[in-house]
């Protein structure tokens, strides 16, 4: 994954490296709301920065990383990480927190 700030790009690269998630979306998902949340403490959430993390947490190519995410036992635990999740539901028009049926694609 390719940022265009130097200093996200450390972050996440960190934050992937860090990850030990056995699934690659998952992992790069994973990284990703690390980063978020790193710079939305430092700079808010209208930075820049935060809102380029959440450009590449919309990208297609992490929509099933992004659901297995919120799917997860324990993402309802954490008010910052459900906030989140209604953000992005906002953004995708899903709710990504409830199962669907993936085609053969997605898996």
């Amino acid at each position: 994954m390719r940022f265009n700030d130097a200093q996200l790009q450390q972050c996440y690269d960190q934050n992937f490296a860090e990850a030990k998630d056995s699934l690659e979306p998952v992992r790069q998902v994973r990284a990703l709301i690390g980063v978020y949340d790193w710079f939305q403490m430092l700079e808010g959430k209208h930075s820049t920065r935060v809102h380029e993390v959440i450009d590449h947490l919309l990208l297609p190519e992490l929509r099933v990383g992004l659901r297995r995410w919120f799917q997860r036992p324990d993402a309802e635990t954490h008010s910052a990480t459900i906030e989140l999740r209604t953000q992005l539901n906002r953004m995708t028009g899903e709710q990504l927190e409830k199962p669907t049926e993936l085609s053969v694609a997605d898996r």
